[in-house]
């Protein structure tokens, strides 16, 4: 922690801030030998008497000496700061009404940390007492912050004294969070987070959570169907590994209202919890994530039934539906036109009357194809006319489908 040039100088008290941290494991170098080399024995011994290794160990890396911080070391967003500040009278004389009083000061706002009123701590220090407190602030921000520390008291002579000490320091980004949306053509959501463990140590997550926001539920699809974790048994990230979490979300909205919605449409927020190397907890909650809702078009196709697999000369049948997102009425007539070199081939007439489909509704139509060459094809092109408006809609490709051999 580095102090201000401001000191206690000259006063009856002093002032000092410690942070409250866990110690730090000793690494160990460890010295390769063998008794073979030259003053392999001597080496062997010098290696043998090092306290930081363990017994019979020797060449494990770290060893069973813990180590005190020697300096502020680094504060990570979304872990609690703690610090042990101390007032003491070091003079010869007792002074009356102490007041100790911290606060944070960020790039945003200033905080009272601990007697935020003022009030005296004690009515007299006599020479060689002290008073003190712990503080406790999960930090929210990252960036430079400053520690502000202030005593005030009455001397002998009756006169009120006061002076400041500021500490300043670092606040470090823990994670990097990255979020992607995609969107299907069944309308299905899928949100993509992708968390980076930017701390030069090992973090164990213990929980990645997407809070969804009133307009979606959110399913965790980070999970086997027996409960186990996609990562394994080990909850623990690397330094600079990047872990991917999928979430899928079901619009609460009804389809009216669906295609009523334009812009940004707030989703939800992650909360993220983890553990460091000596179960210091960390905790960070992203801001809203917003998804931006691209608009539907009058008249909207989805494949609704499709297989996934099917042998060539095996007809099948999917089911499409058209949507009418309109306030107006449709008269449809559907058109089916051939890909060029396809291996699919629709059975029936080309060319059929759909019929009415009323405002903001959907008709299901089925549709007959026979495959008659093994790959991955694209079930063909499809035109729809709007015979009360004229209006032409044309869809060059609604879904794919895996053909093998028979």
């Amino acid at each position: 922690m580095e102090a201000n040039p401001a000191s206690s100088g000259g006063h009856a008290l002093s002032l000092r801030v410690m942070r409250l941290t866990k110690p730090a494991i000793v690494p160990n170098w460890p010295l390769l030998a063998d008794k073979k080399d030259y003053c392999g024995e001597e080496l062997i011994g010098q290696r043998d008497k090092d306290i930081t290794t363990i017994p019979k160990i020797h060449n494990f890396p770290y060893g069973e000496v813990l180590t005190v911080p020697q300096n502020f070391g680094s504060i990570y967003l979304g872990e609690t700061f703690s610090s042990f500040v101390n007032v003491q009278n070091e003079s010869q004389q007792t002074v009356r009404d102490v007041v100790l009083k911290t606060d944070l000061q960020t790039s945003s706002q200033r905080m009272p940390l601990s007697n935020p009123t003022g009030q005296a701590m004690v009515s007299k220090l006599v020479p060689g007492e002290n008073i003190s407190e712990v503080i406790n602030h999960e930090v929210k921000e990252l960036g430079g912050q400053l520690l502000v520390c202030t005593v005030s008291y009455i001397n002998t002579s009756g006169e009120k004294l006061m002076f400041r000490k500021y500490f300043k320091f670092q606040v470090l980004k823990p994670l990097d969070v990255r979020t992607k949306f995609f969107t299907t053509q069944d309308d299905e959501i899928f949100l993509e987070a992708q968390i980076t463990n930017t701390t030069p140590h090992a973090l164990h997550m213990q929980k990645v959570v997407l809070a969804p926001s009133p307009l979606y539920t959110a399913t965790d699809l980070n999970f086997l169907g027996n409960g186990e974790s996609i990562f394994g048994e080990s909850d623990y990230i690397n330094p600079d590994d990047t872990w991917q979490y999928l979430y899928k979300l079901t619009p609460k909205m009804t389809q009216d209202e669906k295609s009523n919605v334009k812009g940004v449409s707030s989703v939800g927020k992650l909360d993220i919890m983890w553990l460091s190397n000596f179960g210091e907890k960390g905790r960070l909650q992203s801001s809203q994530l917003q998804r931006l809702i691209q608009p539907q078009g009058e008249l909207v196709v989805t494949v609704q039934s499709i297989p996934h697999f099917i042998s060539s000369n095996e007809q099948f049948q999917v089911v499409l539906r058209l949507r009418n997102t309109t306030d107006r009425k449709y008269n449809l007539h559907l058109t089916l036109r051939q890909l060029p070199d396809s291996g699919l081939v629709w059975v029936g007439d080309i060319k059929k009357v759909v019929g009415e489909v009323p405002p903001c509704s959907f008709l299901d139509i089925n549709l007959d194809i026979l495959p008659v060459k093994s790959g991955v094809w694209d079930l063909g092109e499809i035109g729809i006319e709007n015979l009360v408006t004229s209006k032409r809609f044309d869809y060059p490709s609604v879904g794919q489908i895996l053909v093998g051999l028979t």
